[in-house]
């Protein structure tokens, strides 16, 4: 059986030349870039890093991070991505879980991650590597594959349904049975060239644009960062054949009025994956570009579940498709029974690809796995064709740009400022299809918004913080002192 280092291998002797990775001003052949990956899996196994070693990566999308993953996986390592954005307590608190051995990052993040893993409890170790920094080695020295196909190889942090964020282990079966899927759902090819822009550190970036586009032996460019002009110009000038992201991406796109005209004909898929698309987002994209967006559903815990591919996408904007290849997706009612089509109920999902537990979390998996299903706590339905609507969330966590957000975790910040008496945190929706931050504040003294927005900044990540601040006399609760969010 493969693992994700070998089947790169494979891809690489299919077409060694063949560019792998576009970015910079600098293209890295498959050749290459399995050379760097070896460079730097040598180093890892002469600093002791090996099978069962998990390792931080605190990087931008780039090669570096594609180098950096399959260097890890390939000595046996497990992945921890630490998002860049985090801010050291966020950071040291995965940290400390996943029980890091060391910390992979660039320069500019260095200082970061070295106090993050200092502060981090429990922890032995302060080893920050720069990928970038090491010496090449000569091919005689580069180390054999240590990994199995069942060997963990991704740990993800994920909101799941309830409290803070938990641990998600997937191993290397799970995660080339979902490329395997996406590939074949995307029909990705070495002829088609796939931007990431979405970030690594999360599933969405990481699986469906990163790995499904270097185990297909297709071309990435990617984007540190989302900006829309220079999407624009990337995506015509290395005519981008996919291009998978997040609603607000693709929302602000749409509104683009370009100085000049441009061309977007080159692209066969624009998927919309991580938060729920707005029909008439999809609608004002194809206006402006002939392309319908498709959404794509999943979750940390299970990969991809769901694509929309119908042949006719206009007739289910709001559909999130059918099941990929082995996924099974029911809805069940109160009495754990399977609803018929067209009835609205508990999402469930069982899938090769997906996990099975929260790792060291044994509660909440019991809340979350039952009888060989996930069930990620939302609500929808399936209609006689087999097409998957999502209809909301039973949980009540933010949906940030394809960030889930936490709302106790800032209520329990904000609490903390000494001029605050009560305050509720909630979602509002916003044009783009994804939620704003708002803070709703019982005030015990005067005081402006900002000094919200400047108490909140640098505790938590920027996209945690508050956009919107109310300040109101009293919150209204039920008879039993319980706030009711529905009427913030």
């Amino acid at each position: 059986m493969e693992t994700l280092s070998s089947r790169l291998r494979a891809v690489t002797q299919i077409a060694p030349e063949h560019p792998a990775i576009v970015g910079q001003g600098n293209t890295l052949s498959y050749r290459e870039l399995l050379q760097e990956i070896q460079n730097l899996a040598t180093h890892l196994a002469r600093v002791g890093i090996g099978p069962g070693s998990r390792v931080g990566l605190a990087l931008p999308n780039g090669a570096g991070f594609v180098t950096s993953f399959f260097a890890v996986v390939h000595v046996g390592g497990v992945v921890v991505p630490l998002n860049p954005v985090l801010q050291e307590a966020e950071m040291s608190a995965i940290m400390a879980d996943a029980r890091l051995s060391v910390v992979l990052t660039e320069q500019t993040l260095r200082e970061r991650c070295a106090r993050a893993l200092g502060a981090a409890a429990g922890l032995e170790t302060d080893r920050v590597i720069i990928p970038e920094d090491l010496d090449c080695l000569d091919d005689t020295a580069w180390t054999a594959e240590l990994a199995e196909p069942q060997s963990q190889a991704l740990y993800l942090y994920s909101s799941g349904t309830t409290g803070q964020p938990k641990c998600v282990a997937r191993n290397h079966f799970n995660l080339l049975y979902e490329t395997d899927c996406l590939i074949a759902a995307l029909q990705l090819s070495p002829s088609d060239c796939v931007l990431g822009v979405a970030p690594f550190t999360h599933i969405n970036g990481l699986m469906r644009s990163m790995v499904a586009s270097m185990l297909a032996g297709a071309t990435l460019v990617p984007l540190a960062q989302f900006e829309r002009r220079t999407v624009g110009r990337v995506i015509q000038e290395h005519a981008i054949t996919i291009f998978i992201g997040v609603p607000f991406m693709f929302a602000m796109l749409a509104e683009t009025r370009w100085p000049q005209p441009i061309d977007f004909s080159s692209l066969r898929f624009c998927v919309s994956s991580s938060a729920p698309l707005r029909p008439d987002t999809s609608i004002r994209f194809h206006e402006r570009y002939g392309l319908y967006l498709r959404q794509l559903y999943g979750t940390t815990e299970t990969g991809t579940i769901a694509l929309n591919l119908s042949r006719q996408p206009e007739r289910s904007l709001d559909a999130v498709g059918t099941p990929l290849q082995g996924v099974t997706l029911d809805v069940f009612g109160e009495d754990f029974q399977v609803m018929p089509a067209g009835e609205v109920g508990d999402i469930g999902i069982q899938s090769p690809a997906a996990a099975c537990e929260y790792l060291n979390a044994p509660e909440h998996t019991k809340m979350a796995f039952t009888d060989g299903y996930f069930f990620p706590g939302d609500i929808g339905r399936k209609d006689s064709e087999g097409l998957i609507y999502l209809l909301g969330r039973k949980s009540l966590f933010i949906n940030r740009g394809g960030y889930k957000v936490n709302p106790y975790e800032i209520e329990e910040l904000i609490d903390g400022h000494p001029k605050v008496q009560e305050v509720v945190v909630i979602g509002v929706e916003t044009a783009y299809g994804d939620e704003k931050i708002k803070a709703v504040i019982v005030p015990a003294e005067s005081f402006e918004e900002h000094e919200i927005v400047d108490y909140c900044r640098g505790k938590v990540a920027d996209f945690k913080i508050p956009s919107i601040v109310e300040f109101r006399p009293a919150l209204p609760k039920s008879a039993t002192g319980k706030v009711l969010r529905k009427f913030l």
